[in-house]
């Protein structure tokens, strides 16, 4: 849930400015979230890549890790990192590559999605599982709306006739004219385009209409007739995110290198948790 609150400042001294920032496609700008935190999950990032894990422990189902574009709850309530208007078309890709060690025992999903804030209480993705450390079933596109969970779907049809693989291509793209928002996978490493898709059409359309971020995780969980991950070892390796269409635009941050402004106003802030 999102809460809201006004504080009346009669005079504040703010030292503000703006740091030069990486570009979005490095990974060292984007921000750890945990939900909740469980020392079975792990995470480690550079700029090129981003590290998922799994040990050698039993995670209950809806615990995830992952990272999400900007470091706060929304866009709005971040003092640094990436998001997209809106009122803009963009597209996104990232790579994942999966390893499995050990005994591998039950079930864990990757996936990559946008959304308005980190709650993913409006938000729409693209997603895949493994079983004991091989592929389970298909790609699927999920969403929610004012956080109610729509009903997934089974990207490319039957979900038994078209199984995922350990490595491969997510996308998401936004249609600004529609608020349509199209999830897809490719199981082929730096694709271009996906070779399965769905669109979730005028789905922003029952959003808010805030700014979107975007995010990438790792799941335990236990949709039937599994059971959550209990033990082995998964790794899974993001990559070579990109802007395929669109401009993302950078959170400004604060900085001491500039000046001192005399602040006499309204300061808004919002908070909320959680991911895609």
């Amino acid at each position: 849930m999102k809460a809201f609150r006004i504080l009346l400042i009669p005079a504040l001294t703010l030292v503000l400015g703006v740091t030069a920032h990486a570009d979005v496609t490095d990974f060292g700008t984007w921000t750890l979230v945990e939900d909740p935190d469980h020392p079975g999950l792990s995470a480690s990032v550079n700029a090129a890549s981003a590290t998922l894990s799994a040990l050698d422990t039993a995670v209950p189902a809806g615990t995830d890790i992952g990272f999400q574009s900007v470091d706060g709850a929304t866009p709005l309530a971040s003092a640094a990192g990436f998001y997209f208007n809106p009122d803009a078309d963009f597209s996104l890709a990232i790579d994942y590559d999966w390893a499995f060690s050990g005994n591998p025992t039950g079930f864990l999903g990757l996936g990559f999605g946008i959304g308005e804030d980190g709650d993913g209480m409006n938000s729409a993705g693209v997603a895949m599982g493994t079983l004991d450390g091989s592929p389970f079933l298909s790609f699927g596109g999920a969403a929610r709306i004012n956080d109610v969970d729509q009903t997934p779907v089974a990207l490319g049809g039957s979900p038994f006739l078209n199984p995922a693989s350990e490595s491969g291509t997510l996308f998401v793209a936004y249609q600004a004219s529609g608020g349509d928002v199209i999830v897809g996978a490719s199981t082929t490493l730096a694709a271009s385009a996906p070779t399965v898709s769905h669109t979730f059409a005028g789905i922003q359309n029952q959003w808010s209409g805030s700014d979107l971020m975007a995010s990438f995780f790792l799941r335990s969980d236990s949709p039937p007739p599994t059971s959550a991950w209990s033990g082995g070892n998964a790794d899974a390796v993001f990559t070579n995110f990109r802007v395929l269409g669109g401009n993302p635009t950078a959170i400004p941050e604060p900085s001491a290198a500039v000046g001192t402004l005399w602040l006499i106003g309204a300061l808004a802030c919002r908070r909320s948790r959680r991911r895609v």
